[in-house]
């Protein structure tokens, strides 16, 4: 092609390409990269890729073409796979789950996959690590598969599928071997909930984490509004006051206006992040981080945390931010159904009618999120947003 345009007179200059792309070597090879290394003109050889320590911490790393390096499809070990997941291994110490969805979403069969990868892990590994070799971790829950049963079952159907969700979260998070998540690119709305719920985050750099469901007229319903209500009760716990609405305002915020982290380092500030996560500058180095934090973790005696009760801000607390949104709605920052989506989403993260600081757990505030979840999916508003953002790909205002 180079050679087309220097005999067209497209190229910047005249000058021939040398005599060693069309013969020799190269030529027989096919190009100057091979799995024997890459065309050194000088040497006049194949030259090998250096083997340096820091390569060691890469094992997929990006590639030329015609290099033939492998290929994180085929590698390692399969113990099992599927048109949604493939469960492999690396080392025999790790199990790796790898999502093959569309966007990553995540369906039933994903849910099912996960489950399986943990139940083996649990059997005779030392921990799980869900990792894609791509720019989406996963982009949330997959819309289209809930559709069918949506129109012939109604809002229950979605329910139960929904509750299946929030209860393989749950799993993940109790499970007593480390579930480590390998975030790098997209992890919105379903997929920022299964980073949130397992044991320790691996983040790459450019990792853009947030809950973006409103984008489409829903709240999160895979535990992401009871994940934020305990993060703000355990945030809570230092303090000196017992008003629960300081450390809650930024996660309901966060969640109400659909923000994501432009970083890995703007998702810690948002709240996705922990501050005992890691954040890998190299995302070729994302997966050898993760396999050995799992391993760290499995081997200094890691124990699922203890499920307990924790306070909510109450009425009183979804009073305040009910008036906030008020405010928006009347000035014309928000819309009326903007106000309505929000208002449940204060119903869920406040934990409901009840008296600001009662105790609750997860499973009550995922029940209501399974409530609000489906007074908003039987709207015609949300429904439309849905419709506008799978054909459009951008979200409808309404």
């Amino acid at each position: 092609m180079v050679k087309e345009d220097i005999d067209a007179g497209k190229a910047l200059c005249n000058e021939p390409l040398p005599d060693w792309v069309f013969n020799g070597p190269v030529a027989e090879a096919g190009g100057v990269h091979t799995p024997q290394g890459s065309w050194n003109p000088t040497t006049a050889q194949f030259v090998p890729v250096r083997s340096l320590p820091v390569y060691a911490r890469q094992h997929f790393p990006e590639s030329v073409l015609g290099a033939q390096a492998p290929s994180a499809a085929t590698a390692g070990t399969t113990l099992h796979e599927d048109d949604a997941i493939r469960l492999w291994t690396l080392d025999d110490q790790v199990v790796i789950a790898s999502i093959k969805t569309k966007m990553h979403a995540i369906g039933p069969d994903v849910i099912e996959g996960l489950l399986q990868g943990l139940a083996l892990a649990q059997d005779k590994y030392k921990g799980l690590v869900i990792w894609s070799n791509d720019e989406v971790f996963s982009a949330g829950a997959d819309l289209q598969a809930m559709l069918p049963a949506f129109m012939t079952g109604g809002v229950k159907a979605i329910e139960g599928a929904e509750y299946e969700m929030q209860q393989a979260m749950l799993k993940l998070r109790y499970a007593n071997v480390p579930v480590v998540s390998a975030v790098r690119g997209l992890a919105l709305g379903g997929g920022c909930e299964l980073a949130a719920y397992t044991a320790r985050r691996v983040a790459a750099m450019e990792s853009y984490i947030g809950l973006v469901e409103v984008g489409v007229g829903l709240v999160p319903g895979g535990g992401g509004l009871a994940y934020i209500a305990r993060r703000a009760a355990e945030n809570a716990v230092g303090s000196t006051g017992k008003d629960l609405l300081p450390f809650l305002t930024a996660g309901f915020t966060a969640a109400a206006m659909a923000k994501v982290g432009t970083s890995a380092l703007e998702s810690r500030k948002l709240g996705y992040l922990l501050e005992g996560d890691v954040i890998v500058p190299h995302k070729d180095e994302l997966l050898f981080v993760a396999i050995n934090e799992a391993k760290a973790m499995f081997d200094s005696g890691y124990r699922a945390p203890l499920k307990r009760q924790f306070p909510v801000a109450g009425r009183s607390g979804l009073a305040t931010i009910k008036g906030s949104l008020v405010n928006m709605r009347d000035g014309g920052f928000i819309s009326a159904y903007d106000y309505f989506i929000g208002c449940q989403i204060a119903w869920v993260v406040c934990g409901g009618d009840v008296d600001a600081g009662s105790l609750v757990d997860e499973d009550y505030l995922m029940t209501l999120e399974r409530q609000a979840f489906g007074v908003l999916l039987g709207n015609p508003k949300t429904q439309e947003r849905i419709m506008g953002m799978m054909s459009t790909g951008k979200p409808v205002r309404n």
